[in-house]
């Protein structure tokens, strides 16, 4: 075999074949050209097809909760699950995850595949709503917390040795229901409730808290700047300025997933949550509606109740405040 100016050639008798031995330089950049097209094609397709099976396992989570939910409201009267007890701290809480577990008997599903990623930004942070990285029982009854608060209450899940995670809350502007020691709260009943399969009942969230109202989400007045866990940030998108950083809710492709208060899931976009009210909230009220007002940073046991500008930071009109929810919202949830 010769080998001359790149080429090799072989003579068999009167024959002789020549033939390249390797790749030219030119044809090795055009091969890696076209690999670096379709890995910039492919990897996002790749990413979002785990995203989408991410987000049909908390979809399933949702819908055997919410299965859940509703056999425990056929066992009492159809009143759904209180949402918290509060200990003799008022900070050891044992809450509805407790309470529907023996319905669901699956710790697995109290947790979104997406969750542990969208919260990690808030680990380390030293208030415990942002910086626990299990539920608000865990936080005050968990020896190991920083946060622990050693409550008589705290004995319960300690002899269980049941802590959840965090993530998946009741919806508080509707639901919202804390007893005490010494005090007996009524629940939420399903026939307080004019349209059960518009109103959430819970939300795959971000908070460590055992529910999560409307306006850590979306509302319809600006707040101070300077909270960088989930308070507002400059945008010049905005009406007023500033929006959310982003809001307590888990964003699968653009959006968030619900159980609603006859049972059922399912995924929606956060803006179309408020232009349609399914928080229920009083501040987003449509005609003919009936709404709720309360939670437990908003006083309490929630309440029926109609718009008032004086629980709405004084936005004349529900359209109005409907309208300035979804411009103030996360950047992530437009």
């Amino acid at each position: 075999m010769l080998q001359k100016n790149g080429l090799c050639s072989v003579r068999r008798g009167d024959l002789q074949v020549r033939f390249r031995v390797g790749f030219t330089l030119i044809e090795l950049l055009v091969v890696i050209a076209i690999i670096a097209i379709l890995a910039a094609i492919l990897f996002p397709v790749f990413s979002q097809a785990r995203a989408k099976a991410r987000q049909a396992a908390c979809l399933n989570n949702l819908k055997q909760i919410g299965l859940g939910v509703m056999q425990y409201t056929q066992d009492y009267d159809e009143s759904f699950p209180i949402c918290r007890f509060a200990g003799t701290s008022t900070q050891s809480w044992l809450n509805w995850k407790y309470i529907i577990f023996p319905y669901v008997k699956n710790l697995q599903i109290y947790e979104c595949p997406e969750s542990r990623a969208q919260t990690a930004r808030m680990m380390g942070d030293p208030n415990v709503w942002r910086g626990s990285p299990m539920d608000e029982t865990w936080a005050f009854c968990n020896p190991s917390s920083q946060w622990y608060t050693n409550d008589p209450l705290c004995i319960v899940p300690q002899n269980a040795n049941l802590w959840f995670p965090r993530g998946y809350t009741v919806n508080g502007t509707v639901f919202e229901s804390t007893a005490h020691p010494t005090i007996s709260i009524r629940t939420r009943n399903q026939a307080e409730l004019d349209a059960p399969a518009e109103t959430f009942y819970i939300l795959d969230g971000r908070n460590y808290e055992a529910s999560t109202v409307a306006t850590v989400v979306a509302r319809c007045w600006p707040a101070p700047p300077g909270d960088p866990f989930g308070g507002n940030v400059p945008d010049a998108s905005s009406p007023v300025g500033y929006v959310r950083q982003y809001g307590w809710l888990i964003n699968h492709l653009g959006g968030s997933q619900y159980v609603f208060a006859d049972g059922h899931a399912k995924w929606t976009k956060v803006p179309l949550t408020i232009m349609n009210n399914l928080w229920k909230w009083a501040c987003f009220q449509r005609p003919g509606e009936r709404t709720f007002h309360g939670g437990y940073w908003l006083g309490g046991t929630a309440v029926p109740a109609d718009f008032n500008p004086s629980i709405c930071g004084g936005v004349s009109d529900s359209a109005t405040c409907r309208s300035l929810g979804v411009a103030l919202m996360a950047a992530e949830y437009k």
